[in-house]
């Protein structure tokens, strides 16, 4: 088996890499920091040229690919009312058009697979001051259902959106709102990154699941999902 993930230095993306490479998968990684892998790509996937034929090079230099897994975002804090729209456009070329280009680009080389798309619970429900991220995840939802359809059955395609989980995109939340937060999460604390690998592992095996979300959040979602 082998696998492409986006992302893949730290975070989510950094434990996915783990813990394939424990079930003998073959890791290929993406991402502008380098990584401990079988093949890493050093690239910024919102930049078109970054990701010209890197599917191809995964092939090339490891011998195909079975699993895409579209890990890459970032988010980035401002009001709606002032939000930059360049900032607004590289938001949906990161988290949008880069996951539909790889996984075309995967789907050529594809004799059957899984591609998963890291969606987040904000692809659910509205959230303040991140109007390019939670655009970006929704539209990522979309592209996945309809990824699901046109590549079955050969390929299947699915989800995970995960809650809030203790990576830097949390880490800079101050303790007393991370308390608030825990308080009105069933589970009473924040994910881990291994907690969505493992996720993400289930749906590379899962073979009758096509285009769903498996929402891993601690029950955020049953509480306060509207």
């Amino acid at each position: 088996m082998i696998a492409l993930v986006t992302g893949g230095s730290r975070g989510i993306g950094a434990a996915t890499v783990k813990l394939f490479k424990k079930h003998k998968i073959k890791v290929a990684v993406i991402s502008r920091t380098p990584v401990d892998c079988d093949l890493f790509i050093q690239a910024d996937l919102s930049k078109i040229h970054d990701r010209f034929r890197v599917v191809e090079r995964v092939v090339d230099s490891l011998g195909g690919i079975d699993i895409l897994v579209n890990n890459a975002g970032a988010q980035y804090q401002q009001k709606a009312v002032t939000y930059e729209t360049t900032q607004f456009k590289r938001d949906l070329e990161l988290m949008v058009t880069a996951p539909f280009d790889l996984s075309q680009q995967a789907a050529k080389h594809m004799k059957s697979g899984s591609i998963i798309n890291v969606l987040s619970t904000a692809a659910l429900q509205g959230a303040r001051n991140i109007v390019g991220y939670v655009a970006a995840k929704h539209a990522l939802l979309g592209l996945t259902r309809a990824l699901a359809v046109e590549l079955a059955p050969k390929i299947r395609v699915n989800a995970v959106a995960p809650g809030l989980i203790e990576t830097d995109m949390t880490d800079i939340i101050p303790k007393n709102r991370k308390d608030f937060l825990n308080g009105i999460t069933p589970a009473c604390r924040f994910g881990t990154p291994e907690e969505i690998a493992q996720a993400i592992y289930y749906l590379t095996q899962a073979q009758f699941v096509y285009g769903q979300t498996v929402v891993v959040d601690g029950g955020w979602m049953v509480k306060n999902g509207g």
